[in-house]
């Protein structure tokens, strides 16, 4: 692949629910889409206990994702990682994935990341489409405080640009997010409104998130002095093959409490209160970090 668009997403299903719109009508426009998801390396499903093994079955996710970039129109590559569940030590507690603290910096996966994004923007052409780490969890803390790191010294330009994560759809964690806190929805607009029982579910974890978010991470925080902002990708005519694509992702639709009908009803809600996919972009940089080597 030469020039064209890198959707980053830290597991199959996120780049469809964030900005499956956006992958479309770039595909139909001719644009070259690939989605790199991050988190691909199956865990060993004898050695998983009970409800970890539904989110071990890499095959059946894979399959899945395989069908709903087919219909958006993407090409796919998979970086090979492996997500925090399924690695050592374990976690005490399946709410620990929402939990982030410093060491997250001296991870060997943020470093894998951070350089496989370098090396993409080695071509003059790739735009990179990656996540804000909304909602706190590990993965996409851990995928976007890498990519912020390498937007601030790319900063200002066009070529990297932040996708607000599925979480986003809770506006109480959108709040908590110093970025994402700047384009404040009202509350009585919600998308989670929409179908109130699946949204309890992602309400009840907002609360129990804790820890640093990505700009802390990365020293890109708008507290700290750095300058965001947001632009709405509208979804006009590209809802329809988003919703089916996020269709395909039944074992994760299970997993987040909502099957195909009420996430279908969350997200236009979210696209109709919103206006479309809301992305955002690094415009000045506090100081750009010295690179990892």
């Amino acid at each position: 692949m030469s020039g064209g668009l890198v959707v980053v997403s830290p597991h199959f299903d996120d780049a469809a629910l964030s900005v499956g719109a956006l992958i479309a009508r770039s595909a139909a426009a001719g644009d070259p889409v690939r989605v790199l998801t991050v988190y691909t390396e199956p865990p060993s499903l004898a050695e998983l206990p009970g409800r970890s093994r539904f989110f071990g079955d890499y095959a059946t996710r894979q399959a899945e994702d395989d069908r709903a970039m087919i219909l958006l129109g993407a090409a796919s590559r998979r970086l090979g990682l492996r997500e925090r569940l399924f690695r050592h030590p374990p976690l005490k507690r399946s709410t620990d994935l929402f939990r982030t603290s410093g060491r997250l910096l001296e991870s060997a996966e943020l470093l894998t990341i951070e350089r496989c994004i370098v090396e993409l923007l080695e071509d003059p052409g790739i735009r990179i489409l990656a996540p804000l780490g909304i909602g706190n969890h590990y993965d996409h803390v851990e995928v976007a405080t890498a990519a912020m790191r390498v937007a601030a010294v790319h900063a200002p330009t066009n070529r990297i640009e932040f996708y607000e994560d599925f979480p986003a759809l809770s506006e109480l964690w959108r709040r908590r997010h110093p970025v994402a806190r700047r384009l404040p929805q009202p509350l009585r607009s919600a998308p989670l409104w929409a179908s109130p029982a699946a949204g309890i579910v992602m309400e009840a974890m907002s609360v129990l998130s804790r820890g640093p978010t990505s700009p802390d991470l990365a020293g890109q925080s708008p507290r700290d002095g750095a300058h965001w902002s947001a632009r709405i990708a509208p979804v006009d005519g590209y809802e329809k093959v988003k919703l089916r694509a996020i269709a395909q992702y039944r074992t994760q639709l299970q997993a987040s409490g909502a099957d195909e009908h009420p996430m279908a009803k969350l997200i236009r809600r979210a696209h109709h209160c919103r206006g479309g996919e809301i992305l955002w972009r690094l415009d000045l940089a506090r100081t750009p970090p010295t690179m990892l080597p």
